[in-house]
């Protein structure tokens, strides 16, 4: 007799039920383990001992043919697990990065109960640096696959649980990005970051630049001699560095507004494409007009352009101001964009855009019509993640997770719910099991 896919399926929601206190003592032990971001916060633990301890459980399991661990830089490193299916299925990545952001002085004063990397449960919710972003799903989709395993579930794809570090800073060079290298690629790969299971096949891009202007430093009593007209042959002995940083802040706000009343996405609510100036900073005196003024910005884009095309928009902007001007025709700004741009992570990241209708976004909402009683909602991530790597790397990508950007992440008191853990760890393992096929057994 043939046991058929869909009683296995609910000999396997009724297994994550039964072991869902382990679940959670999974993801609260993982948030207690150190891996704060050293590009956030200087520390010499890295991701390192999270990750340490993620690799020995995924090796005790036994439910994977192959655990790597690697280091692209010191005490930041990966892990990859990969399950080796039987054959003539679709092969899944689950990705994730283990790296959290700091809490700061003022977020730790104001948290409450045991603290930032307790993992405690309380309230019927987990609490902790990561539980939401993203340790929670971690475990969700590492327990899943390891009661998938512990059932006798054989898929016929392959399946990998990838684990990158240095996510928070865009440092694809060391994380995620070596994880492609390495030659771990698969039909779909899912990013359960938080999304609180709504389905986001696309995300907008995301790019950072720095904007140098130039001045001339003088005394302040020579503003006269600065901001009017000189008599014939008389030499202009300074120019203001923030006077003519806000020719180009007010052409930039001009390009928004461009982008604003002219640029559409069906995909994306209108407004979903600004920029944003970050930081000022300009002169070293309080009695000097300031030689020069440095400001930094951000932007969001729509998920149907690429960074090359909204970057050549910016500096056309930045480039007509200029020409425009007597004095910084000859002295112009310097522009970096993408921020860093000669670094080996320049701070740009591309767009996802997965149609709607593609197969990976069927097989989650069915999942969810059949194992869920939430509603099926599919629209584009309100954040960039590392899909935003893979996605222009032939990857295709998509987001669907657990947790949700209101409860804490990056701020205090980051919680998950205990039962949307359980219930995500049952979505996941469904998914897995639907998008890789599984082997009828007698």
């Amino acid at each position: 007799m043939v046991m058929g896919s869909r009683s296995r399926l609910e000999s396997v929601l009724a297994t994550i039920d039964d072991r869902a206190d382990e679940i959670v003592a999974f993801a609260a032990e993982l948030i207690r383990q150190p891996s704060v971001n050293p590009d956030l916060e200087a520390n010499e633990l890295g991701e390192r001992p999270a990750q340490e301890w993620l690799r020995d459980r995924l090796q005790e399991s036994h439910a994977f043919d192959t655990v790597d661990y690697w280091e692209v830089a010191e005490s930041r490193p990966n892990v990859v697990a990969v399950q080796k299916g039987s054959g003539g299925g679709r092969s899944l990545t689950w990705s994730a990065h283990t790296d959290v952001v700091p809490v700061t002085t003022e977020q730790a004063e104001q948290w409450s109960g045991a603290g930032p990397f307790s993992g405690e449960v309380r309230d019927g919710k987990l609490w902790g640096r990561g539980a939401s972003d993203m340790k929670g799903a971690i475990a969700a989709y590492t327990m899943s696959s390891r009661i998938l395993h512990d059932l006798g579930v054989r898929l016929k794809g392959d399946l990998i649980l990838a684990q990158a570090c240095g996510e928070e800073s865009g440092r694809r060079d060391i994380g995620c990005n070596t994880i492609l290298e390495r030659g771990y690629r698969s039909d779909l790969a899912i990013f359960p970051e938080p999304s609180n299971f709504r389905i986001y096949p696309t995300a907008k891009g995301e790019l950072y630049f720095r904007l140098t202007v130039p001045g001339k430093s003088t005394h302040i009593c020579n503003r006269h001699l600065v901001a009017q007209a000189l008599p014939h042959g008389v030499e202009r002995p300074g120019v203001s560095a923030i006077d003519n940083m806000l020719k180009y802040q007010l052409a930039l706000l001009e390009l928004e507004r461009q982008w604003l009343l002219w640029r559409t996405n069906p995909n994306v609510a209108p407004g979903g494409m600004f920029i944003n100036i970050n930081t000022i900073q300009a002169g070293t005196s309080i009695t000097s007009i300031p030689d020069s003024c440095d400001a930094t910005g951000s932007l969001l884009f729509y998920p149907d352009l690429t960074a090359g095309e909204v970057m050549s928009e910016i500096r056309e902007t930045i480039n007509r101001v200029t020409e425009s001007d007597y004095w910084l025709r000859d002295h112009p700004p310097v522009l970096d964009l993408p921020l860093d741009s000669t670094s080996e992570a320049p701070w740009v990241k591309e767009p996802v855009n997965m149609p709607f209708d593609h197969p990976g976004v069927r097989t989650i909402a069915d999942v969810l019509r059949s194992v869920s009683s939430r509603d099926v909602v599919v629209e584009t991530a309100p954040f960039v993640c590392d899909a935003n790597f893979w996605f222009p790397l032939g990857q295709p990508s998509l987001i669907f997770g657990l947790g949700d950007p209101s409860w804490g992440i990056h701020g205090t008191n980051e919680f998950l719910p205990v039962e949307d853990l359980i219930e995500a760890t049952k979505l996941f393992a469904a998914v897995t099991m639907a998008w890789c096929g599984v082997e009828e057994v007698a």
